[in-house]
């Protein structure tokens, strides 16, 4: 019996033996090893660039339309509102790069990375468990022997699928407050903004820690934090 077609060669023997790539796990420790050294000077700079964004803020909001202000070492000219449907920006024009910036933009920006930076530093969540934080987050544990309350947080399962309980530090806890004193409203509330699953693609509603409440999307709950 014949063959179709003719006979298919066998692909070439490579010239060079294939090259083994390190562990990961050893990479991924001299990495942080080389970075760690540098968390000092990114907590300071993460705190200065929030306190210099308040600063302009708030100096901001004191200046007249066409009044010339300075904060943090710098000089701007009060902006119009730019869309004036929205209300509440604050626009300035920096007197040296001529370019206007919405300045609570700028501040929110600065406020939600020192606050990420921080709750990383404090738990070491990865990115994907901080993203699944909400204030249900936030759980308290009475000791049967002494009867003292221990602050707890709630990790929900990720890499290893099982859930966490990482005990609440006083300098996270500082932090914590100041996420959810900006997140809550008037009234006391907190709202509701809508996250979005990228791999299973649901769309729900979580009342956030960390996340702005300045959302088209997010809702008004009426449950107060306690």
């Amino acid at each position: 019996m014949g063959t179709v077609g003719g006979t298919v060669p066998y692909p070439p023997a490579r010239a060079q033996p294939a090259q083994v790539r390190p562990p990961a796990q050893g990479t991924h420790g001299r990495q942080d090893r080389e970075r760690l050294p540098l968390l000092p000077q990114l907590v300071r700079s993460t705190q200065r660039w929030r306190n210099d964004a308040a600063d302009i803020l708030a100096a901001g909001r004191l200046a007249s339309p066409g009044e010339a202000f300075s904060a943090a070492g710098q000089s701007f000219v009060r902006a119009s509102l730019l869309r004036p449907r929205i209300e509440g920006n604050v626009w300035a024009q920096d007197q040296v790069s001529g370019k206007p910036k919405l300045l609570d933009r700028e501040e929110e920006h600065a406020f939600w990375a020192w606050a990420v930076i921080e709750v990383f530093r404090f738990t070491g969540l990865r990115v994907e468990e901080l993203l699944e934080l909400s204030h249900y987050s936030l759980v308290k544990y009475r000791l049967p022997t002494t009867g003292e309350v221990v602050p707890l947080l709630q990790v929900a399962p990720s890499k290893t699928d099982s859930e966490r309980l990482l005990v609440v530090s006083p300098d996270l806890a500082q932090v914590l407050s100041e996420v959810i004193r900006r997140v809550r409203g008037p009234d006391g509330t907190v709202r509701m903004v809508r996250a979005w699953d990228y791999h299973e693609r649901p769309g729900c509603r979580h009342r956030r820690c960390c996340s702005s409440t300045g959302s088209d999307q997010s809702t008004k709950s009426s449950t107060s934090l306690s």
